[in-house]
């Protein structure tokens, strides 16, 4: 006969009392915790974090109240300024700008600004900042205080730029403000109004020396970059080896009187006659349409160039590639490092086309 326990593998057992025996440090703490909870500790625990909590509660009706007292505090200081602001206008001032306050009542203010409506007493004392309260006494000049005055308003409510702030601000740009004699009273009437800027625009003299100091830094700005210098480099050495191979290789094949005899017909008659002129060597005078002319002439490249190129077509798109970009480098026009990069790829091959023309051996001495 078997006993219950021997229905399961001894190894089963011994693993359900480990995981007992693991399990009983846990069961111990929560009979801990509950024995906790029934003891005086628990209870001392609970009075003081009930203390706290009222304390907590006393320093914040401490708080608003301090608050009350500084906002009652302010609202005290703000009324005496104002009152010693007024005490320095005579009676008849304050009449005077508080008729014409309401009188600003009666006229119409764009709609989107109509909510933003300075009162009769704040837009009588911004009234008071004006040199001369004559102004106040012509309707426009009334209506457009009224309407500077909103927007001062709209402006000091927003804490962002909103619906409202924007019509608020196209509906006063559409108005007008009437003129003023100068600047420092177009000035005065929008700081009464409430619309002051940080900085008043001035205007100032500057000297010659000054003038010359902010062109000289202006230059300074302008300074070539390293890769066009670069690039003017590299075109100075290759232009001045092209003309050299050039004219000798022309020299060689037709005589040294070539410019005379071979411009005419590849189209450089204004080439010729610049060097008539001018005098010095031909080639001093040519440009690179010029140079395309005289090597891609059907004549001059059957005879000379096409030792080192196969196409003529495509020895004049090399030349005009390289004129472009010479323009480009040396006219002060945009160059970039792209262009430096097609600079030299163009006069590498040009210049495997021109090892052609130099010498396969020299005489040693």
């Amino acid at each position: 006969m078997r006993l219950k326990s021997d229905l399961f593998p001894s190894g089963a057992i011994e693993a359900a009392r480990l995981a007992r025996e693991a399990a009983m440090p846990f069961s111990a703490f929560g009979e801990q915790i509950r024995a906790f909870k029934l003891s005086p500790a628990q209870q001392a625990m609970e009075e003081v974090l009930r203390r706290e909590a009222m304390l907590r509660a006393s320093f914040y009706r401490y708080e608003m109240q301090d608050g009350f007292r500084a906002v009652s505090e302010f609202a005290r200081m703000h009324a005496e300024q104002d009152q010693r602001w007024r005490a320095m206008f005579s009676p008849a001032m304050l009449e005077q700008a508080h008729t014409a306050a309401k009188l600003a009542q009666s006229f119409a203010l764009p709609a989107v600004m109509e909510q933003f409506r300075t009162p009769i007493d704040p837009l009588a004392g911004k009234m008071l900042g004006l040199r001369s309260l004559d102004l106040v006494s012509q309707p426009a000049y009334i209506e457009a205080f009224a309407r500077t005055s909103a927007l001062s308003d709209v402006l000091s409510d927003s804490i962002r730029v909103g619906r409202e702030l924007r019509e608020a601000t196209h509906a006063f740009a559409r108005g007008s403000i009437p003129a003023f004699d100068t600047l420092g009273d177009y000035r005065n009437f929008l700081d009464a109004a409430g619309l002051r800027l940080p900085r008043w625009p001035r205007v100032r003299l500057l000297s010659a020396a000054e003038k010359r100091r902010r062109f000289r830094a202006r230059l300074k700005e302008k300074a070539e970059p390293p890769h066009l210098k670069r690039a003017k480099s590299l075109v100075h050495r290759y232009e001045l080896i092209l003309r050299d191979i050039l004219d000798a290789a022309m020299a060689e094949t037709y005589g040294e009187d070539w410019a005379e005899t071979r411009l005419p017909l590849c189209e450089c008659k204004d080439l010729l006659g610049r060097w008539r002129k001018r005098g010095g060597d031909v080639l001093d005078h040519a440009d690179y349409a010029h140079y395309s002319r005289i090597m891609s002439h059907s004549e001059h490249f059957d005879a000379v160039f096409e030792a080192g190129f196969d196409d003529p077509t495509a020895l004049a798109e090399l030349l005009a590639a390289a004129g472009r970009l010479r323009a480009a480098s040396h006219h002060a026009r945009t160059f970039t490092q792209e262009d430096l990069r097609d600079l030299r790829m163009t006069w590498t091959t040009i210049e495997t086309g021109l090892l052609a023309f130099t010498g396969d051996y020299e005489i040693e001495t």
